[in-house]
């Protein structure tokens, strides 16, 4: 069996990191502070996401029905936020499906890839 290699800090400890999920990226283009826009299904057994905007925006997730609103979390322009989709590793039953964005108040673009 082959043996997984991780980066390792100045330590010498392992990073644990996840690679991108190939072809489970999606990009919400033109997102208003009128309406929040929703992402396509995540990938079935999707568990950590990264998403970067362009602009400030507030994000939220969950299922198909997710809508985001100026209460809703926030994310900065040009930062990669990583965010698990749920919290128990050995069941994806309840994991979020769905993130939707909705700009502070400048039009943007958000990035979203899933990590597994």
């Amino acid at each position: 069996m082959a043996t997984a290699k991780q980066p390792r800090d100045a330590a010498g400890a392992a990073i644990p990191v996840l690679r991108f999920r190939s072809g489970a990226a999606q990009e919400l283009t033109s997102v208003t502070s009128s309406t929040a826009q929703r992402s396509s299904a995540f990938s079935t057994g999707a568990q950590v996401i990264t998403v970067t905007a362009t602009e400030p925006m507030y994000f939220a997730t969950g299922d198909s029905s997710v809508t985001a609103t100026s209460s809703s979390h926030y994310i900065p322009s040009g930062v990669p936020l990583d965010m698990a989709l749920g919290t128990d590793v050995s069941s994806t039953v309840d994991y979020h499906t769905h993130i939707s964005v909705i700009a502070v108040s400048t039009t943007g673009t958000v990035y979203i890839s899933e990590r597994e």
